[in-house]
Order: structure tokens, then C-alpha cells, then sequence
């Protein structure tokens, strides 16, 4: 009966943790989005500044941008890392999984055996379940690490700044001209391809 009252408290721990998890994914998804939309409006900014001829408030939109796809790639990675984690936590829920109902067909065909070969089985599986317990331990403390992250002084900042500075005038110029708004995203895309490629 302990044993029954225990698997449904695990059981519903897991499932707690499930509803977490799936939480924190979709909230790390929003966020990227929100950051994707966040460049657009400075990009628009950007060019609105250009336009007017304001190059300190153009040089300052061009960082924020930089920023901001910066912030983009290290929550991508995260994300990427979640999924990473989340499968391999699968993984040893399944071996745990598997353990239990080898435990309870085990159960029944030594229950007349050697109990040496029980006591064998039985810390089997409970090696195979402690260590989906510590994958478990190590999910739950990446969810908890903090996304004040340090970043280090980077010299290419002011390149990328000024390219994305060149990017910004360059459309201000063709949007002026009538330039359709395709070209605008592919020259976008491309500006975006060269920074991560940086």
C-alpha cells in the first residue's frame, strides 16, 4: 500500500513538472517572438532617424538592434538546450519506466526463487530510478538559472553596429526611392545572416 501511495505522489510530481515545463517553453517561445518584433520597431526606428539625419540616434538604435539579436541567439540557444535536456529526461523516464515493470514481472516469476536475485533486481532498479531522479534535479535547476547572465566587452561591437548603421541608411535611401518591401526583408535577412556568422 506505501509503495501504491508513493507512485501516485511521484506520478503527480511528474506531472506538476510537466505543466512547468511546458509553461516555461512557451514562455521562452513568447519571449523570443516579442524580442523578433522589438527589432522590427527599432529597424523602422532606425530608419525613421536616418531619414532625418540623426546619426548619434541612428548609432543608438543600431546598438539596441545588435542587442536585442544578440539577446535572440543566447534565448534560442537556451531553448535548443531545454529541448536537448527534455530529451534526454525522457529518455531516463522511459529506462525508469521499463524498471518498474521489470520489478513487478521479476516479482513474480522468482517469488519463489533466490532472494539474492531479488535484492539484485531490486537495486537495479532503484539505481535506474534515481537516476531519472537526478535528471529530474538537473532539469528543474536549469529552470532556475538566472538569465542576468554577464556578457563580455566585445571588440566586433562597433563593426556590427556600424553595419547595421549602413543596413538601416541603405533602406531609409531605398524606401525613399520606392524600393518594394521584399527586398527590404531579404536585405534584412542577410544583414542578420552576416552578424550571426560574426
Amino acid at each position: 500500500m506505501n509503495w501504491f501511495n508513493s507512485d501516485q505522489r511521484r506520478q503527480q510530481k511528474e506531472l506538476e513538472r510537466k505543466i512547468k515545463l511546458k509553461e516555461g517553453k512557451r514562455r521562452m517561445e513568447r519571449y523570443i517572438q516579442k524580442q523578433r518584433a522589438t527589432i522590427q520597431k527599432y529597424w523602422a526606428l532606425g530608419k525613421r532617424a536616418e531619414r532625418v539625419g540623426d546619426q548619434k540616434m541612428t548609432r543608438q538604435i543600431a546598438a539596441f538592434i545588435l542587442k536585442t539579436q544578440r539577446d535572440v541567439a543566447q534565448w534560442e540557444s537556451r531553448l535548443l538546450y531545454f529541448d536537448m535536456v527534455e530529451a534526454r529526461k525522457d529518455q531516463v523516464l522511459a529506462a525508469a519506466e521499463f524498471a518498474q515493470a521489470y520489478e513487478v514481472m521479476a516479482q513474480s516469476m522468482l517469488a519463489n526463487s533466490n532472494p539474492a536475485n531479488v535484492a539484485k533486481i531490486q537495486r537495479d532498479i532503484e539505481l535506474g530510478l534515481a537516476r531519472a531522479e537526478m535528471m529530474d534535479d538537473m532539469l528543474e535547476n536549469l529552470m532556475d538559472v538566472s538569465d542576468d547572465l554577464l556578457e563580455s566587452s566585445d571588440p566586433n561591437q562597433d563593426a556590427e553596429v556600424g553595419q547595421i548603421m549602413a543596413a538601416l541608411k541603405n533602406e531609409a535611401e531605398q524606401e525613399s526611392a520606392g524600393i518594394d518591401n521584399a527586398e527590404i526583408e531579404a536585405s534584412l535577412r542577410a544583414i542578420e545572416e552576416q552578424l550571426k556568422k560574426g
